[in-house]
């Protein structure tokens, strides 16, 4: 049976900009209360400035996931102000384009602080929470690159695979233990949002989605389907189920591709230096919902 949005409160993270973004504005639209966490308040402040006046309810509190508390204080706001989660959706993550060799440990060590264990600090702040109140659906966004990892994007891809297993391992404990909580893995492909301009970069350009390109609303909608109907895994658009469906069936072949497209494939022509303001370590301005990528991963109008 369908999970009513009107009687859900669904705390977000990662919501100041892209899909997370969308998604809280999908799900405000629908009627549920959302609660979201980001680490840019003037963005968070704006989104609730805005569901307010088309009648919504909202909190937001600013939250690096990286920080367990910071997590668990986005938690008690839910239940401070609505008594409850229903849906919890993981959704905040950093990137940085570079060869194996040109990452350092700190940089690893971030990436995984953010993409990994800042799913696991929700999961953690989640569970107790939603065993207590009879249930919920934890939705973990991963990646198409969790599934088939690609160059450039090695640490990324790898705390992404981290994160589909430990959904796995999780979904299985709970089904044991009779836990009326659900584990959903969202793998999206290549998204028109600004995570390519906010992502670092070692190569000398700035970063590229790979065709093709889905728009954010496409991305949202999944998410929100599954705060309805709790699925497994979604690989969303059919680019992505081509992409992993192909991956598994013909390893060998999509690595000729990935090793023919090179990694000119994943870069612009637009000069980026290593030192350029990226959101690793600190938020970046730039809190678009949507940024200005074709579906073939060409710039709209010229930067």
């Amino acid at each position: 049976m369908a999970r009513n949005l009107k009687h859900q409160v669904v705390v977000i993270s990662g919501a100041g900009s892209g899909f997370g973004l969308a998604a809280a504005r999908r799900f405000a639209a629908a009627g549920a209360k959302v609660v979201l966490g980001g680490r840019n308040m003037a963005a968070l402040q704006k989104i609730e400035e805005e569901i307010r006046n088309r009648g919504g309810e909202i909190a937001a509190v600013a939250t690096d996931v990286a920080e367990r508390d910071q997590v668990e204080r986005l938690a008690a706001l839910a239940i401070d102000k609505y008594g409850r989660i229903d849906t919890w959706v993981n959704n905040a993550g950093v990137s940085l384009y570079s060869t194996f060799e040109k990452v350092s440990e700190a940089e690893i060590h971030r990436i995984f602080q953010v993409n990994f264990m800042g799913q696991v600090h929700g999961m953690w702040a989640a569970v107790p929470r939603m065993r207590k109140n009879g249930g919920g659906v934890i939705i973990n966004v991963a990646s198409v690159v969790g599934k088939r990892a690609l160059p450039l994007q090695n640490f990324y891809s790898a705390s992404k695979f981290a994160i589909v297993g430990l959904s796995e391992a999780l979904r299985t404990e709970l089904a044991i233990q009779k836990a009326n909580i659900k584990i959903c893995v969202v793998c999206p492909p290549s998204v028109n949002t600004p995570f390519y301009d906010n992502a670092g970069t070692k190569e000398g350009f700035c970063p590229r989605p790979l065709p093709i390109v889905a728009e954010p609303e496409t991305l949202a909608r999944a998410i929100v389907s599954c705060a309805r109907r709790p699925r497994r895994e979604m690989w969303v658009t059919l680019t992505a189920k081509a992409f992993v469906g192909l991956s598994i069936l013909f390893p060998s072949m999509v690595d000729l591709f990935v090793r023919l497209i090179g990694f000119r494939a994943e870069l612009t022509r637009e000069p980026k230096a290593a030192n350029a303001p990226s959101n690793l370590f600190a938020p970046t301005p730039d809190t678009r919902e949507k940024a200005d990528w074709t579906a073939w991963a060409n710039r709209e109008s010229a930067p």
